[in-house]
């Protein structure tokens, strides 16, 4: 137990504070061990949210003063979990980064409560592992284990509670949202992985739906809620038959976003999600204009309605069974080059990269993946927003950076990354794809075998 101590120095400058007399502070607080940054962020997701460096011993505090109530997330590195906390809680937490979940442990007032909270988050990593198995059982089959999973996370609670009889409602609600709603998503995406099935779920299969109460979009940030409500809309919109491949699905899913949420700007940012999500997984025949009429119907969000209009104007700006228009590149050797020359006479797909929307390590995995994968196709990645930069992990003779004059930009206006398709006579066979797209792939084999 002695890795779950907390410095007795940084416990007793916290009681120290709580002194007769003074302001009654909340204090939120801890030890990262082996920490993978500088700092700890602790956030409502709406309102509130603070930065707390660490020191030199890797510890930090937070002191605040006329605190509200409620659930928390912080975040350190590209970790991240939640905390309840109180106005004059004196919170503390230890962790190691190296097993972040895992070793997390609360200590001072009304450390309990999110101690029980992370034990109920990793359980349910536990059942999640355990149902995956389960999920192609005949409904009955299926239907009891939710039953008996139920059952066992309903007792925690009523026990919880018997026990702390004075605990505020706000957490409650929390905890049993913790408890019981993976189990209800366990439910959802049942219905999806059994789509095509001969038969279908009844109605009295949903049933459960009638004890979730939904439309509290303040808790969109929290996981156990947040993915039953993203599960839900998904279903509704694979229920109603369309392939998830095509607009009609895509258009379901923010019909369904619009009805499900109400808070306006949680709303409009879950609408541009899913618009761009499934925009970069589209298949070489959807035009996608149908989405985008929907998604401008639906959007209150101004900016992120500019972001989608200059997407629209970029495709536009190249055409495919069209010759690809000219510009100028930057060679690793410092040269300007036409594009024509690096990809004449050979079947190309250029990868215009945005550093702001695509992480590092994903670039490098999935070039490097397609470069082997396909060595009759000229692979060019153009690392088009980082000046100065070229991609690390990936051989640098596949790089290229835009001059800031470079014709490039008429068709680079949005913040999205943008993978052209080019015959060996510089035709346009795609004008705008992603490296995850549907049938990315097909289209890869398709210009390698022509």
């Amino acid at each position: 137990m002695t890795k779950y101590l907390i410095p007795f120095l940084l416990l007793t400058t916290i009681i120290g504070c709580n002194t007769p007399n003074k302001t009654k502070y909340t204090y939120f607080g801890g030890k990262i061990i082996n920490p993978k940054g500088c700092y700890v962020i602790l956030s409502d997701h709406k309102n509130f949210r603070d930065t707390i460096m660490l020191s030199k011993d890797n510890t930090f505090m937070g002191k605040y003063e006329n605190f509200k109530e409620g659930l928390y997330i912080f975040d350190h590195g590209p970790e991240y979990q939640y905390v309840y906390i109180q106005p004059s809680d004196s919170l503390l937490f230890r962790l190691n980064t190296w097993d972040f979940d895992e070793s997390l442990v609360f200590s001072g007032k009304n450390a309990e409560r999110n101690n029980l909270l992370i034990e109920t988050f990793l359980k349910h990593e536990e059942d999640k592992r355990r149902l995956f198995d389960n999920k192609k059982l005949e409904k009955f089959k299926f239907i009891s284990k939710i039953d008996s999973l139920l059952l066992s996370k309903q007792s925690i609670l009523k026990k919880y509670k018997k026990e702390h009889s004075e605990e505020p409602l706000e957490f409650l609600d929390i905890l049993n949202i913790s408890l019981t709603y993976p189990v209800y998503s366990n439910l959802e995406t049942y219905s999806i992985d059994n789509i095509e099935n001969e038969e279908p779920l009844d109605s009295n299969y949903f049933s459960y739906r009638d004890k979730i109460e939904l439309g509290r979009d303040s808790l969109m940030f929290y996981g156990p809620y947040y993915r039953y409500v993203i599960n839900k809309i998904y279903n509704e919109a694979y229920l109603k038959g369309s392939d998830e491949k095509s607009q009609i699905f895509v258009k379901s899913l923010l019909n369904n976003i619009n009805q499900e949420l109400t808070d306006e700007k949680i709303k409009d940012r879950f609408l541009y999600s899913t618009v761009v999500y499934h925009f970069n997984k589209r298949t070489k025949s959807n035009s996608y204009k149908d989405v985008f009429h929907r998604y401008f119907e639906l959007s209150r969000d101004i900016e992120n309605k500019k972001k989608i209009q200059r997407l629209i104007n970029d495709i536009k700006q190249i055409k495919i069974d069209k010759r690809i228009p000219d510009f100028k590149l930057e060679a690793p050797t410092g040269n300007w080059v036409d594009v024509s020359k690096i990809i004449r006479n050979k079947k190309t797909v250029i990868f215009f990269k945005s550093q702001k929307v695509n992480s590092r390590e994903r670039i490098a995995s999935r070039v490097n993946y397609f470069i082997k994968k396909y060595p009759e196709i000229n692979f060019i990645l153009v690392n088009s927003r980082v000046k100065g930069k070229f991609t690390k992990n990936v051989p640098i003779r596949y790089q290229y950076k835009i001059p800031e004059n470079s014709k490039a930009f008429n068709f680079l206006t949005s913040e999205f990354s943008r993978l052209v398709i080019v015959d060996e006579n510089g035709i346009v066979k795609n004008d705008y794809t992603s490296t995850s797209a549907y049938d990315i792939e097909q289209q890869f084999k398709e210009l390698q075998k022509k």
